[in-house]
């Protein structure tokens, strides 16, 4: 089948496959509901759910600081970590760990963080969510060499690239983060051309928390009752390492092997890098910032136990806080999205189990998280307010301009706007400090992620936007032949800077544009 026929073929259902691992009932779909994608299944027995703790990724403490800015070092290398019983698995890894660790960044307060590149390839690092400078938003192009590596790498890798662009530093490069932004969950990841899919799978990834004395001031739940969860889908090689359909394994050629194209499904689930960890909590309220950092994987998230509770309360989106706090039942979460929650574990009495459960998922796929309520009831002294915070909303009648992009498979690949990616050319050329109206109209479904300013989205299919769309978004689930119209501001920082999709294979196989602010 050709690669556009299986395409098409993958966004229904697919051919069953065996699971062949301990500790799982039922046999996963090779393309489960919901999800674009086909699942890579492990060739290592799965372990049982629920062994492991859940591991808190430890939070960065700078080199220096100064009166305007705090310094960091994060040294990229290669780890073997313990993921899977009984075998080691090699990652490549921020700082030795997946995900890499946590960065508490204050509002207003800058960042800089040296990147210096240890591994065996070129990366770049791009802090999603970030109101950052073009020389340090993380271009494609805008390599780290490996340390050590001399001469300049190749630019041409096929969809149509051949224009020299982006700056090459050797061995390492400093990323200058403002922080000019409203408190926010942000995590940073490689964003290199043509193999952020690989890099991330690989353990390419970590947390940047901003926050703010809005935030400080209201009553939710804070410390170790405020917990990054960083959910990811993983597949195995029987030795343990990640298996991965690398079209080619040298790196050179970016991409996947034909039947990936639409996406790669892992059959474990990995929170803060553990699978499906177990958390013992007491019956208060926590907060949990949630990260899908899948590469194509969707979750549905829902709290499910002998005892209904109250579900989420969720109090921030990408872009920082609502303004009033919304509760679901279930959260819909696409890559790259990113949801603040809290939830009150008084609803359960002590001994309950919680667990965490994906229903877009079969087998494996289906659990992500338990919660063990233990102790007594305790005084808790936080709260969700009714309302959070005043939320600037954008006026979509003051918009200067109106611009459509097409998110398609066409026969040469991925597209935008009927093209593959090449860099340097602008699909937009938005003013600073002016508003304008963004459609998103796609085939399948396609995160698509924003770069420098986050929007607000106006309106599905030219209806009220969704249940999960409230607030500042830099990126938004867009489902099957849909469109999501969306308002849009840039301010501060001109230069070169990115929309795609953030199902991770479609991005590396050309599905991005650049937009140049003027």
């Amino acid at each position: 089948m050709s690669r556009r026929g299986f395409l098409r073929a993958g966004a229904g259902a697919g051919a069953a496959a065996a699971l062949g691992a301990a500790g799982w009932v039922g046999v996963p779909r090779i393309t489960e509901p919901g999800q674009p994608g086909v699942l890579l299944p492990s060739a290592t027995p799965l372990p049982r759910p629920f062994r492991t703790e859940l591991p808190i990724p430890a939070v960065l403490q700078p080199v220096r600081t100064d009166a305007t800015t705090d310094y960091y070092d994060i040294v990229q290398q290669r780890a073997h970590l313990d993921i899977l019983p009984g075998l080691r698995t090699e990652a490549w890894t921020y700082h030795g760990t997946f995900p890499g660790p946590t960065i508490r960044a204050r509002s207003g307060r800058a960042t800089a963080v040296r990147h210096r590149n240890e591994l065996l390839h070129p990366t770049v690092v791009h802090l999603h969510g970030g109101h950052t400078p073009a020389d340090s938003d993380g271009y494609p192009m805008d390599v780290v060499l490996p340390a050590g590596a001399t001469g300049t790498p190749a630019r041409g890798h096929g969809h149509g690239i051949t224009t020299a662009t982006g700056s090459v530093a050797h061995g390492e490069r400093t990323y200058l983060y403002p922080n000019r932004q409203r408190a926010a969950s942000l995590w940073y990841h490689d964003h290199r051309h043509g193999f952020t899919g690989p890099a991330v799978w690989h353990g390419l990834a970590g947390f940047h928390l901003i926050g703010d004395e809005v935030e400080d001031a209201l009553p939710l739940p804070r410390g170790d009752r405020d917990i990054p969860l960083c959910i990811s889908d993983r597949s195995f090689a029987a030795d343990g390492s990640f298996a991965y359909p690398l079209l080619d394994p040298s790196l050179h050629t970016p991409g996947v092997t034909d039947r990936y194209m639409n996406g790669v499904l892992g059959d474990v689930i990995l929170v803060n890098g553990a699978p499906w960890p177990r958390l013992r909590v007491a019956p208060v309220r926590y907060r949990f910032r949630l990260l899908n950092a899948s590469n194509a994987r969707r979750y549905r998230l829902t709290l499910e136990s002998a005892v209904p509770g109250g579900g989420f309360v969720q109090i921030g989106s990408d872009g920082g806080l609502l303004d009033h706090p919304i509760r679901h039942r279930h959260l819909d979460i696409s890559p790259a999205e990113r949801f603040d929650v809290v939830i009150d574990f008084a609803a359960y009495p002590p001994g309950t189990e919680v667990r965490l459960r994906n229903t877009l998922g079969t087998g494996s796929a289906a659990d992500v998280l338990r919660f063990d309520v233990t102790g007594p009831s305790v005084p808790d002294d936080t709260a969700v307010p009714d309302r959070l915070t005043d939320l600037e909303r954008l006026d979509p009648a003051t918009a200067v301009a109106e611009r459509t992009f097409l998110f398609q498979l066409r026969p040469d690949g991925w597209t935008v706007n009927g093209d593959p990616y090449e860099p340097g050319r602008a699909l937009a050329d938005p003013r600073r400090g002016t508003v304008e109206i963004w459609r998103f109209i796609t085939d399948f479904h396609h995160p698509v992620h924003v770069h420098l300013d986050p929007f607000q989205v106006v309106a599905r299919n030219n209806r009220a936007p969704g249940p999960f769309d409230a607030g500042w978004k830099d990126t938004v689930d867009v489902r099957p032949a849909e469109m999501v119209t969306v308002a849009v501001r840039f301010t501060d920082y001109a230069g070169p800077f990115m929309l795609h999709c953030h199902n991770l294979e479609h991005e590396d196989m050309a599905m991005m544009a650049d937009f140049q602010v003027r």
